[in-house]
């Protein structure tokens, strides 16, 4: 028997324009409070004020979060750097139109070394491309290398990171930000690991995990969903849930957490890094001379 489809009878109350209109402007507010975010994190900060979580695989309300903020940056209601896209990129050589532009460009950007008058190297580690664009303003103003794993990191990645620490010879702090799951721990757990190996012991290296951490989960008030019992890394993190008193049934993602918050904690954390703050200091005021003297003798009194 050939089963018939037709239109569904079921009738979903539209919102009325003022009702879309107040939609819109709450997703406006939310963004601009954590901007630049994620637009997974904009659906998080939204569940259960402006939408409930999807479940059973649904994701319908996660859905209307894209196509809404889409709506909203191509009508200009909502600039454009506000989300952070980090997956996508392009290729093409830095090209100037003159001497004069290149210069200028190169004072504009020009950085010194922060951490090479320090003792420790520090590097940022973050579980996906998404979460790798809400951290960067930090890594980026204080000069520490951003990694992301996608997912798990290959061992060519690892083991050219690892080289760059035996080249360098230094202590080595990598600060951790991912999800608190099954793959979520597997990740930093095989990371460290390579890590260690592919650099023969040559250099300590201090591994933390800034976010989501156990007490992160602990502390409540973060949305949750149903840990995926089917992932092959779930029996170890029952293991460590049991272990930890945590429900080993529900897990955690990143996207969850604040963005200042996570932005806020990451920049304390690097900055308790910094060892010597003498030497920080003078190679920031280094570094505002040397860009002065770029742009004035390259450039002229009137650059």
């Amino acid at each position: 028997m050939t089963a018939t489809y037709g239109a569904s009878t079921i009738k979903r109350a539209r919102r009325t324009r003022v009702e879309m209109e107040d939609f819109r402007r709450s997703i406006y507010d939310i963004t601009r409070q954590h901007r630049p975010c994620s637009v997974r994190q904009v659906y998080y900060l939204g569940i259960g004020t402006l939408w409930n979580k999807d479940t059973g695989g649904s994701r319908r309300n996660y859905n209307t979060v894209v196509r809404e903020l889409g709506i909203m940056r191509e009508s200009g209601m909502l600039p454009w750097d506000w989300l952070t896209d980090a997956t996508r990129y392009v290729r093409i050589a830095l090209m100037y139109d003159s001497v004069e532009q290149a210069i200028r460009r190169t004072a504009e950007e020009y950085r010194r070394d922060l951490w090479s008058m320090q003792p420790r190297r520090v590097e940022v580690w973050a579980e996906s491309d998404s979460i790798s664009g809400v951290v960067d303003p930090v890594t980026r103003a204080l000069g520490v290398g951003l990694f992301s794993c996608r997912g798990q990191a290959s061992k060519d990645f690892a083991h050219s990171a690892a080289e760059q620490y035996v080249a360098v010879g230094k202590p080595v702090t990598v600060l951790y930000v991912g999800d608190f799951d099954p793959s979520g721990l597997a990740i930093p757990r095989s990371l460290e690991e390579r890590l260690r190996h592919y650099s023969r012991g040559s250099v300590p290296i201090d591994f933390r995990r800034c976010a989501l951490t156990v007490e992160d989960v602990r502390a409540g008030g973060l949305v949750q969903h149903e840990a995926n019992a089917a992932d092959k890394s779930y029996a170890r993190y029952a293991e460590t849930c049991q272990a930890l008193g945590l429900d080993s049934t529900l897990s955690t993602e990143v996207e969850a957490l604040a963005p200042e918050t996570l932005r806020s904690r990451l920049e304390e954390q690097i900055y308790a890094l910094v060892e010597d703050a003498s030497r920080w200091n003078a190679t920031l005021a280094a570094e505002r001379s040397e860009r002065d003297v770029l742009l004035t003798r390259w450039l002229g009194a009137g650059a």
